[in-house]
Order: structure tokens, then sequence, then C-alpha cells
């Protein structure tokens, strides 16, 4: 029910959009966390994203992170570095460094679990491979997320939202993508886990394409 709730959503807003080009991709990863002691988790993860485009190839990304939780972890930092490696819309691999800090709280009602993360994003651009007027791009995104535990099965359906706004566009600071996504975790034991999702990125100013993805994660707690 959640996610043909989603994918209603992303249908509406498909439509208001429909003379932009849409994209399909696909997203993989894998993510390993490491709990360091009651407050600390350290997190790795690699995600590889496919699209349609002359390549078939749109980014890497290699990401690791300490998250700090409070209050039997229902409210976490984290501080995180990621080296991503993409094929450009000037159709060039670009190298780039990104760093980000998290908030983010989770409050449980009976099954379900309402979750907020904000993040403050700063991403630093290859200038040997192009010219930015903004370099580096600040950002931040507001993520809500419901999820739903099945009594009695290994999975939890959710469904999300996440926004992003620029901090530093000599044109002004606005929203510039809405991405939705629905899918459910799966427990396989009790270290290992798959996410299964479909998402959509509306990209809200330019030229940029609307992406469709299908995506797949693995990970494991040790």
């Amino acid at each position: 029910m959640t996610i043909l709730f989603l994918l209603c959503l992303i249908s509406v807003s498909s439509f208001s959009q429909s003379e932009k080009e849409t994209n399909i991709g696909l997203s993989t990863s894998v993510k390993v966390q490491k709990n360091l002691n009651r407050f600390f988790n350290l997190d790795i993860e690699e995600e590889v994203r496919l699209i349609n485009n002359d390549k078939g190839f749109d980014r890497s990304v290699t990401s690791i992170g300490l998250d700090y939780a409070l209050f039997d972890k229902r409210l976490k930092l984290g501080a995180y570095y990621a080296f991503i490696y993409l094929y450009n819309n000037d159709h060039f691999f670009e190298p780039r460094q990104r760093y980000y800090l998290n908030l983010s709280y989770m409050h449980p009602v009976d099954r379900f679990t309402f979750s907020w993360r904000g993040r403050f994003q700063g991403t630093y651009r290859d200038e040997n491979i192009g010219e930015y007027k903004i370099n580096p791009k600040y950002i931040t995104k507001n993520k809500v997320e419901v999820k739903y535990a099945v009594w009695g099965r290994p999975w939890k359906p959710y469904i999300s939202s996440d926004l992003s706004t620029d901090l530093n566009n000599p044109k002004g600071n606005y929203l510039t993508r809405i991405r939705y996504q629905g899918g459910t975790a799966w427990r396989i034991n009790r270290t290992d886990y798959l996410d299964f999702f479909i998402r959509y990125d509306q990209y809200m100013e330019g030229n940029e394409p609307n992406v469709w993805s299908l995506g797949i994660g693995f990970e494991k707690k040790l």
C-alpha cells in the first residue's frame, strides 16, 4: 500500500513535467556498518549507478563516515566524506570530493517509524575538467521517511521524500531537486539486510533530465 501511494505521487509529478526528458537508471550498493561502542558507528559504502547515456555509466560513490547516537539511538549526528567519479553533462569522466554533516531523528509509533534527516553538503569539482561558476557547491537536504514493520515478516516497506536546496547559487537559493523513493528493507539474518526500491529524481531547474531508477542494496552490520 505504501509503495502504491508513492507511485501515485510520482505519477502526478511526472505528468506535470511530461515535457522534460526522462532517463532510466539502476543503482546498486554495498554497505558495512560497525558499532565501535554504545555511541559511535562507522559506515563504509560503495555505490554504482548506471543510466541510459552513451556510456551506460552514471557514477560511483565511495563514502566513509562516523555517526554519534544519543537518546537510545533516536538522535544521530554524522560526519562523512565521499569520493565521486562520474560521467558529467559535458561527456567527461570527472572526480569530485564531497563532505557532509548529518542530523537525524527517528520516532517509533507502534509498527511505524517516522524519521527526518537534515544534511549540509559541500561538493568540490575539478576545475581541470571544466570551469564552474559555483565551486564548491553547497546545498542542504531535508529527508522525511515513514517505515512500517510487518508483524512476523522480515521486511519493512517504506516511502521517503528528499528535498535539495542550493545555498550559494548566485541566481538565488531555491529548491533544485525532489527525490521520491519507495521500497522495502529485507532482513536476511541478524547481520545481513537487503533493500529493494524504486526512485524518482525530479529536477526543478534547467535541462537536467528527471530520472527513474531501480535499486538494490546490501548492508552488513558487524
